[in-house]
């Protein structure tokens, strides 16, 4: 590292503040490698270090709103960037309780039963970068370098790591919340076919049912996971495509009525009572196989609707990503400056997956 003296400057327009002194600057051991290989003088090296603490903190902030898999699952970075597997355990049944003898000495034993996983942990990268020319040309013009690069790549990233929290990637030995390898415990999640309707026995929440059974349909998925273990899980999320929370926020429960099926749900239902706790989230849209297919794996392109009734929580499931993405110190490579970006990360681990349950054939 080498200290120098620099002028504080404002970062939006780039201009030396007003009454501004010098202050020591402390330059990185990457940019001072530039500046000894004479790719830089001190005073570009200041420069260019700024603008990229500058690049660097604005390519954190931008939000991504489209991309949910994140806020629906709760996070873990515990690890850190030298692990290569992760081992967790995910619960099944609960032990087991007998009328017995008063001198009986074989009781059956309370006792929590669980699997040990093995998931690996990968490396997901990407780059940006910028020529000398671009560099001059902004230290001449006091403009910023673009930062719309930087951010092109954050947003790349958390695409690829979105993707892997659904669906996993069973190639790497990743697991998904809906997917995974052979065996993943998100496989083992109940699967059940909705009710069908009373006039035609199909199912289809737009062309087959009437408000009244789509009401039927939620309020039975929640009852079912509620009492199907023992009141063990509670559902407090209901995941589904964002057409098919609009066909319930939209669409009114019956001729007479000035509620819509949502808000008469909502008003009726034990577990789900705000809006909020029905996600619409757009990677969902058509991943459910058919009834007819129900074992089949829950990807993009199935083609059929559903929806997802989770009890959350992260004694229940969460996203493992032991190393978050971080920006590596530039280096210089032919003529442009280069910032090498990556993470390390591990999937999604379902501890418990009585606490997820998948309904087909909406």
């Amino acid at each position: 590292m080498k200290t120098v003296k620099a002028f504080a400057i404002d970062e939006t327009t780039n201009t030396i503040l007003p009454d501004a002194k010098e202050i020591d600057f402390v330059i990185n051991d990457a940019v001072h490698t530039l500046i000894n290989q004479g790719m830089m003088s001190d005073d570009e090296g200041v420069f260019f270090q700024r603008q990229l603490e500058y690049i660097q903190a604005q390519s954190y902030d931008v939000l991504y709103p489209e991309l949910k898999g994140r806020g629906l699952f709760a996070s873990n970075t515990e690890g850190g960037e030298g692990i290569e597997t992760i081992t967790y355990r995910s619960y099944d049944k609960r032990g087991e309780t007998a009328i017995i003898a008063g001198k009986a000495t074989d009781l059956p034993r309370g006792d929590i039963s669980g699997k040990e996983y093995s998931i690996s942990v990968r490396t997901l990268g990407n780059a940006f970068g910028y020529s000398r020319q671009e560099m001059a040309a902004a230290k001449v013009t006091g403009m910023p370098l673009d930062a719309r690069k930087a951010e092109a790549t954050r947003k790349s990233y958390e695409e690829k790591v979105n993707q892997i929290i659904f669906f996993g990637s069973p190639d790497n030995n990743l697991h998904g919340f809906f997917n995974g390898p052979v065996g993943a415990p998100a496989l083992t999640a109940t699967r059940t076919a909705v009710a069908g309707s009373a006039a035609s026995a199909a199912t289809a929440w737009r062309t087959d049912k009437t408000p009244d059974e789509i009401v039927a349909d939620l309020n039975a998925a929640c009852v079912a996971m509620y009492t199907d273990t023992l009141q063990i899980f509670r559902p407090d999320c209901i995941i589904m495509s964002v057409a098919n929370k609009k066909l319930l926020q939209n669409t009114p429960r019956s001729l007479q009525s000035d509620m819509s099926i949502l808000n008469w749900f909502l008003a009726n239902n034990d577990f789900i009572t705000s809006a909020d706790q029905i996600k619409d989230v757009n990677e969902v849209a058509g991943i459910y196989p058919t009834v007819a297919n129900i074992t089949d794996p829950i990807i993009p392109g199935n083609g059929s609707e559903g929806f997802t009734v989770v009890a959350s929580g992260s004694d229940n499931m969460r996203v493992r990503e032991p190393f978050p993405y971080m920006h590596l110190p530039v280096q210089l490579k032919g003529l442009e400056f280069e910032i090498n970006c990556y993470g390390r990360f591990a999937g999604v681990e379902m501890i418990r997956p009585a606490a997820v349950s998948h309904w087909f054939g909406i």
